[in-house]
């Protein structure tokens, strides 16, 4: 893609003067329950609790409503997306108490867990906050200076935590690779594995410094698709020799500098030609012991169509399966958008039924529960590294006793 001086300068001015003269809409945590410097102390989590911490869920309200309620000391679910659709997110204020109140909601439950209140704020056009705007990775790729994705990283970051959002699903490491790619284009750093590596590093580095968890996303990698996983299954037609030096690379070398990796609801037959990587144990093995990754994974919505169609449209077969293949957290919030139509939107009814199907599948050995316990220890641990001052107690045991009329 070529891009002329004249380009190239006008985007230096505008990244310039928002980092310079721009400042921060709210530069305190005021008020945020996350920073309470009381000790959560975690011990005999049941099933039903075990796995409500495995899903990040959305729900529909401007405040901490009924839903939430239920969602978060019913349900007991471990996270928290937001979307501008379903939450409002129209001041700072709104965000603030909105996620005031959510997270006294989990510290009223018997566990006290804290939540993963997470948005997708990359800058440029994907932006859920009503936070200070930031060019996009494209823009800031083309500025050749990589320091900027740190500084601006570092300042969305602040912002994100003075209204209660503690995860980030950004940065986007996906190389814009293909000119027909209609979901990745200005959210890439650029078309070689460098300079996405390069930039994708000093996001990092920047929301860390705010005291943000990190996701690098899609994993294998979505940029040389020309597909919507939203809309369908797309595949990546790339040796594994041609995936490790391009798709693969940036999360090769950052996998040790991140908190979660997305994975994409896409197909790489090099890594496993039958399923999906959001269902496929052999992607999320080699993630596991080819990068040595030992964060967490969390999938794509699973209400994506490009998942769906591989699981005859079942959201708890995607979750299921998605947790069997090797995932910590299953996405279900969000919804199919075409246009001003949402479908495809999980209710509360819904979530519970999924959650029961999850329980169901790991009493009947399905997925094993020392699985189930492995994943929860790595949720709690990044909880305890970002969300309190002092360290948790915990004592997952192998083996807990359910009854399902209390799920």
């Amino acid at each position: 893609m070529n891009y002329t001086k004249a380009r190239l300068a006008s985007l230096l001015v505008i990244i310039a003067f928002l980092l310079f003269s721009a400042k921060p809409a709210i530069t305190s945590w005021i008020n945020n329950p996350q920073n309470s410097p009381k000790t959560f102390i975690v011990t005999n989590l049941t099933l039903p609790e075990k796995v409500g911490q495995l899903m990040m869920v959305s729900f529909r309200g401007e405040v901490a409503n009924t839903e939430a309620q239920r969602l978060i000391q019913e349900l007991h679910i471990g996270g928290i997306i937001y979307y501008n659709w379903a939450n409002g997110l129209t001041t700072l204020e709104q965000v603030q108490k909105l996620s005031t109140g959510i997270q006294k909601l989990a510290h009223q439950t018997r566990s006290k867990i804290p939540l993963l209140i997470a948005v997708d704020q990359e800058g440029g056009r994907v932006v859920r906050c009503p936070i200070t705007e930031f060019p996009g990775n494209q823009a800031l790729g083309l500025t050749n200076r990589p320091e900027l994705a740190e500084v601006s990283a570092r300042m969305i970051g602040t912002e994100l935590a003075a209204i209660g959002v503690n995860t980030n699903l950004a940065p986007v490491v996906d190389i814009n690779s293909n000119s027909l790619n209609p979901i990745i284009g200005s959210r890439s750093f650029g078309d070689t594995a460098d300079i996405v590596t390069t930039f994708g590093r000093q996001a990092l580095q920047g929301y860390h410094t705010a005291g943000i968890i990190t996701t690098l996303k899609h994993f294998p990698g979505h940029g040389d698709t020309n597909t919507d996983s939203h809309l369908d299954l797309p595949v990546v037609h790339k040796s594994l020799q041609e995936l490790q030096i391009t798709e693969l690379y940036p999360f090769a070398q950052l996998a040790s500098q991140t908190d979660l990796i997305m994975t994409a609801h896409i197909l790489a037959p090099a890594l496993d030609p039958n399923y999906c990587t959001t269902l496929s144990r052999k992607t999320i093995n080699y993630l596991r012991a080819q990068l040595n990754f030992q964060g967490i994974i969390i999938t794509d919505s699973l209400v994506m169509a490009g998942v769906l169609k591989q699981v005859d449209q079942s959201v708890a077969e995607a979750a299921i399966q998605a947790l069997s293949a090797g995932h910590d957290i299953v996405l279900l919030g969000g919804a199919q958008l075409h246009g001003t139509s949402i479908t495809n939107e999980l209710t509360l009814t819904d979530l519970k039924q999924i959650q029961q199907a999850i329980i169901q599948a790991v009493l009947s050995g399905r997925i094993p529960e020392t699985q189930i316990d492995q994943s929860v220890q790595r949720i709690l641990n990044l909880k305890q590294k970002y969300l309190t001052q002092k360290y948790l107690t915990i004592d997952i045991p192998a083996h807990s006793a359910v009854n399902l009329e209390d799920c």
